[in-house]
């Protein structure tokens, strides 16, 4: 018995490569996905400045609560607060301050009360300076207790995605301390 492979030379001898219709379906697939990848990376360069916006609010209404914390709830002084450009704010810790919003959060759509808001700048690599408005509310529900509510957020951040974030708001209670 004899078998006879006739049918493989055929099939070798009709393919002879890709040809020019599929190598340009091939690029124009690379070229999409290139051109994806590359919109994905402009979306991700923003992500990161939000991110490092939002900890450095963070940082900032940690370090004013915890500058009105270290107050007895039963006692109001003036505080100071500097920068790091050597700005020195007054903090009021006395019952008031800016509004809030339904939510519990400071509305930085109204004005700004005196003493109840900073303009924190905030000294970054390479002799970059950013400004952050930050702004508390202090309710006093008994003479030894305090709620303290602090929220900033950069300026001039506007509504781009690349550089919008939003505000950060720290609460906390006060006690009558030590």
């Amino acid at each position: 018995m004899e078998i006879i492979f006739s049918a493989k030379k055929t099939i070798a001898r009709n393919e002879r490569g890709m040809s020019l219709i599929e190598l340009m379906i091939a690029l124009v697939v690379l070229v999409v996905g290139v051109v994806g990848s590359m919109s994905l990376i402009g979306l991700s360069i923003g992500g990161n400045g939000r991110s490092r916006q939002q900890s450095n609010s963070t940082a900032i209404v940690q370090l004013v609560a915890e500058k009105i914390s270290s107050v007895k709830a039963s006692t109001s002084p003036n505080l100071t607060v500097t920068d790091c450009a050597g700005n020195s704010f007054t903090v009021a810790t006395a019952a008031g301050g800016s509004a809030l919003t339904g939510a519990g959060v400071v509305d930085f759509t109204q004005s700004a009360v005196s003493n109840y808001q900073i303009l924190f700048t905030d000294c970054a690599t390479g002799g970059m300076q950013f400004t952050y408005d930050v702004r508390w509310n202090i309710t006093q529900p008994t003479p030894y207790t305090k709620l303290l509510t602090v929220s900033a957020q950069k300026r001039n951040a506007g509504k781009d995605p690349k550089f919008f974030s939003l505000p950060v708001t720290i609460r906390t209670l006060i006690g009558q301390g030590t």
